[in-house]
């Protein structure tokens, strides 16, 4: 690996290295998680255990002791960044969809819910692009199709329903958003018969 350098805000007057090895790679790689998430926190350990003062610049390397073959750790911690990305984007998507399946329930009773749902599934779709799964993109288009209804545009809803189903029916691996679609219209059905909730303004 490439030496890391670390320098405190005052003037750098000398440079002291640090080389750390290690025999395996799960020490390794927790090191530079650590690296990742806290440099600063791991920088100022290193300095206070090696008694190095801030006015000096630190150089550290990380070496492994006999080396898997063709190890290649820039691109294992891009990996685990990417993992990282996908979770995060993951956990933020469902949340999304708890709090936006909430403000769609209401949105039967006030469309200022409806509104809400709609700018949460907004965001949901911009995840969802994000994210690179097909099938949770066409749920959030369904979802906003649900919201429309909500506020009256009922044409533009079965619209969006129709374009998603037909989506649906050409790739596979759709058959939960087939069945969502069938959910959907029976919703925008009762909608129709029904009517939209009224503002409370």
């Amino acid at each position: 690996m490439t030496p890391l350098t670390h320098s405190k805000e005052t003037p750098s007057t000398s440079t002291q290295a640090v080389v750390f090895e290690f025999n395996n790679l799960e020490d390794l790689y927790g090191v530079l998680n650590l690296l990742e998430l806290r440099r600063e926190y791991l920088f100022s350990e290193i300095r206070a255990f090696h008694n190095i003062p801030d006015n000096n610049e630190l150089l550290v390397d990380f070496q492994m002791k006999n080396p898997p073959h063709n190890l290649d750790i820039a691109w294992e911690r891009r990996l685990k960044h990417l993992f990282r990305y996908m979770l995060d984007l993951e956990k933020l998507m469902w949340n999304l969809s708890t709090l936006g399946g909430a403000y769609s329930a209401m949105g039967d009773f006030n469309t200022d819910y409806a509104k809400t749902a709609a700018k949460i599934t907004a965001h949901q779709i911009s995840l969802a692009k994000k994210y690179g799964d097909p099938v949770i993109l066409a749920r959030c288009y369904l979802y906003t199709a649900l919201a429309e209804a909500q506020l009256g545009h009922l044409t533009q809803a079965v619209s969006i329903v129709r374009a998603v189903r037909h989506w649906s029916k050409q790739n596979p691996n759709t058959d939960i958003v087939q069945r969502c679609c069938e959910g959907v219209y029976q919703k925008l059905r009762a909608i129709h018969i029904f009517g939209i909730a009224g503002s409370n303004k």
